[in-house]
């Protein structure tokens, strides 16, 4: 009797099993070592500013050397996020990712009317009072990322720019 097709079909079988642990186990892994690499520079209760990306810069995975990152990790079960930022006079976007890296929310200075991003992150199951007017996104997790970009074309635009990137805030606010 062959024992070759019952090998392979074993090694087919396994090979699923392998591929669906792989997806749904390693972005949230990945994820949460980046958060804690994150939350040991101190982005744990405030926005976090890098300083600009060098070679051995790896707050942000795969930084580029070209983009000012300011991180913000949130929390959902402690209440709503209220993320708000001054617009540069230059490349700038938000990005917001769910513990999993699912990016479920992204903006940037083409799409903004006006000069300031006010944004509020909250779970479907929040009932939020008082934000009339300001756009919402609905965190898939509890736990994320927000990340903030601004080009930088030189020494003397990153020292001009640096100041508007520092007003922006993540307030964690209460049920």
């Amino acid at each position: 009797m062959k024992t070759w097709p019952l090998w392979i079909g074993a090694a087919f079988v396994l090979a699923i099993i392998v591929h669906i642990l792989v997806v749904l186990l390693v972005p949230p892994s990945v994820m949460t070592l980046a958060m804690m690499r994150m939350t040991d520079a101190g982005a744990a209760d405030r926005v976090l500013h890098t300083p600009p990306p060098d070679a051995s810069a790896r707050t942000v995975v795969r930084p580029s050397p070209d983009l000012a990152y300011s991180i913000c990790l949130f929390d959902m079960s402690e209440g709503p996020l209220l993320v708000k930022a001054t617009v540069p006079d230059t490349y700038w976007s938000v990005s917001a990712f769910a513990h999993n890296t699912d990016n479920f929310f992204v903006v940037n200075d083409q799409q903004l009317r006006g000069d300031t991003l006010e944004l509020l992150i909250r779970r479907e199951d929040d009932e939020v009072s008082g934000f009339d007017g300001i756009p919402v996104s609905f965190a898939p997790t509890d736990k994320g990322v927000v990340l903030m970009r601004m080009l930088v074309t030189g020494r003397d635009n990153y020292l001009e720019l640096d100041p508007v990137r520092r007003n922006a805030t993540c307030e964690t606010l209460s049920r």
